[in-house]
């Protein structure tokens, strides 16, 4: 394969995650159609977290429907999104 040959599969989307009580954010790249709420639980998860129903909150502040795939959520790569859950703070 050449250097700028991308592997084949479903487009995906590179993000940055931020949880309240950790300081450092962690990078995660999921299909571009997974769930937001499938995400959200993967980060919860990453982060060490027992969220009940985890979402994201995007820099703009809103909370991203947890039944939306990513991209139909407006997600983009390279976005900052925070943890919540999807009754107030995580």
């Amino acid at each position: 394969m050449a250097k700028d040959d991308k592997p084949h599969g479903p487009p995906t989307i590179t993000v940055h995650v931020y949880e309240p009580s950790t300081p450092d954010p962690r990078d995660f790249t999921w299909p571009k159609t997974m769930k937001v709420g499938e995400a959200a639980l993967e980060a919860a998860k990453a982060f060490g977290l027992a969220a009940e129903d985890p979402t994201f909150q995007n820099a703009g502040g809103e909370i991203l429907d947890r039944q939306k795939p990513l991209v139909a959520a407006g997600v983009r790569d390279g976005d900052r999104l925070e943890l919540v859950s999807a009754g107030g703070g995580v």
